[in-house]
């Protein structure tokens, strides 16, 4: 009977749906939501059509809501530090996510983003927390970057090439005049027989 009883007197953490580098974030009655933006501009200008660019895939976002009871202030506390935290250059703090939503979308790094707000819940004697994860460094912006850096390498090295033919083109004209005229009115591949 005592073992019973012992048990009920224990307070029970809340569960850990959530963790950033490896420090849970303890809240009950925890929702995430995960949503993506595929950015588009419209194309119609002053018609009546239906024409888009697309502007590729935004970052993704995890909304966050829950409840820190009153008696685990602490766990605020924690949470509002995380949101605040700074490096050592001054930037904000990047966070590795660990949660079931994160991993199926496949999100990695995240930061805080926008409003983390705490708002009082006396019939819970909780607060109902909420704020915003957003994602860095996606996936889909690495693929991104790697796409760019060899078609810029490629088109440096074709107008280098071009202007290598160029000059080259120009200084065997002014070497021979006449051989240009001839090889117009012959053909380019005709061989003149140095």
């Amino acid at each position: 009977m005592s073992f019973s009883v012992g048990l009920l007197n224990q307070r029970r953490r809340p569960s850990v749906q959530l963790s950033l580098n490896g420090k849970p974030i303890y809240m009950s009655n925890i929702i995430l939501t995960v949503s993506m933006r595929r950015e588009e501009k419209d194309m119609s200008g002053q018609k009546s059509s239906t024409k888009k660019t697309d502007k590729g895939v935004k970052a993704k976002e995890i909304d966050v809501v829950g409840n820190i009871a009153y008696r685990d202030k602490q766990h605020l506390t924690d949470l509002f530090n995380l949101a605040e935290a700074v490096d050592s250059k001054g930037q904000q703090v990047k966070y590795r996510v660990a949660a079931i939503s994160a991993e199926a979308v496949n999100m990695r790094e995240v930061q805080f983003s926008e409003e983390i707000s705490a708002v009082e819940q006396p019939n819970l004697l909780a607060w109902q927390v909420s704020f915003k994860l957003r994602e860095v460094n996606s996936v889909s912006e690495k693929k991104e970057q790697r796409k760019k850096k060899p078609t810029t390498k490629v088109q440096a090295e074709e107008k280098a090439a071009q202007a290598q033919s160029t000059q080259a083109q120009s200084a065997q004209n002014k070497e021979n005049p006449l051989r240009t005229k001839f090889d117009k009115y012959l053909g380019e591949n005709t061989p003149l027989g140095d």
